[in-house]
């Protein structure tokens, strides 16, 4: 079947919610009012929040400092070597002066023990980080992480492709899985997670059951739009954060992007997927963003009878 996918790349230049009041002005009166500050990120800049989340180690569980970014957890690269020394996932970072390049060795114990301190929960700029990382054998290593409040921090499910350790999520009881000899654990999903309710919509052959289920994230304005499209026709759907799964977005990606896979670690679209089930079979139709005459062109073949056709 020849999938077709309509790509919508878009540069948001972002400006943070976040607010910072003034002092009362209570009693001066004559004075400029104070108002609220408004943060501005620059380009290269993200807002971090301390992660309250749960961790589960090789089935203790632990407190880590960790930031949400983007609905990931990012970590210091020096306290997940202190958590997995004396495992079979041991890793040590040290530091060349002269290169000025961070050094992993696998299979070396980190020096220092591991340690947690009680951070008050709070947000910190997040700025991109350019810190240059190596083997042992000097090869690069490519890590996309942030600067934050002095140290690098990097993606977790990052560390866990290249230094052989286990990351998941468990979504029932909202945690998350560290394995120090499983590299392949896979996310915790409720039952029913990914299955979006049946629509039964009138079309030319009768009564159809389809279903409508979007990959994207709450703050993506063409998500926000398509959602109100199909409030307003009175469909039934589910929206499933892309972010929160791995495994889920490798899927898609393979199934739908795999022709573009350069932008793997930008699956930050919306995706909606569209669902007929017919005499125990399914067709599964992608569209990529949001268009309201494109959409109202889909809902139109639907009703006729033509979109979930297979091309050969």
């Amino acid at each position: 079947m020849k999938k077709f996918a309509v790509v919508l790349l878009a540069l948001l230049t972002l400006t943070s919610p976040m607010t910072a009041l003034a002092n009362s002005n209570e009693g001066n009166e004559g004075k400029e009012e104070n108002k609220a500050k408004v943060l501005k990120l620059e380009s290269d800049e993200r807002l971090a929040q301390t992660s309250g989340e749960k961790v589960r180690f090789d089935g203790k569980d632990i407190k880590i400092n960790s930031y949400l970014i983007n609905r990931s957890n990012y970590v210091r690269i020096r306290d997940a070597a202190a958590l997995f020394k004396d495992t079979p996932a041991k890793f040590m970072v040290s530091y060349d002066n002269e290169s000025q390049k961070v050094i992993i060795t696998k299979g070396e114990n980190q020096k220092e023990d591991f340690t947690y301190v009680e951070k008050r929960e709070e947000e910190e700029i997040a700025k991109t980080n350019k810190q240059k990382i190596v083997d042992s054998q000097g090869k690069d290593i490519e890590l996309y992480g942030y600067f934050i409040d002095g140290y690098n921090y990097f993606r977790l499910r990052d560390l866990a492709k290249i230094l052989d350790f286990g990351v998941a999520y468990d979504f029932k009881t909202q945690t998350v899985l560290l394995d120090s000899k499983n590299a392949k654990i896979e996310d915790i999903y409720e039952e029913g997670y990914f299955t979006a309710p049946i629509n039964k919509i009138k079309t030319k052959a009768g009564e159809e059951d389809i279903r409508f289920l979007i990959y994207g994230f709450e703050e993506c304005p063409y998500c926000q739009k398509l959602k109100a499209y199909l409030d307003n026709k009175g469909i039934k759907y589910i929206a499933r954060d892309i972010r929160d799964s791995e495994g889920k977005k490798d899927e898609i990606f393979e199934k739908y992007y795999k022709d573009m896979a350069e932008y793997n670690d930008r699956v930050y679209y919306p995706t909606h997927i569209m669902t007929l089930e017919k005499d125990g079979k399914s067709i599964d139709k992608c569209v990529v963003g949001f268009e309201e005459k494109q959409y109202d062109e889909i809902f139109k073949q639907i009703e006729e009878n033509t979109y979930f056709v297979e091309n050969k």
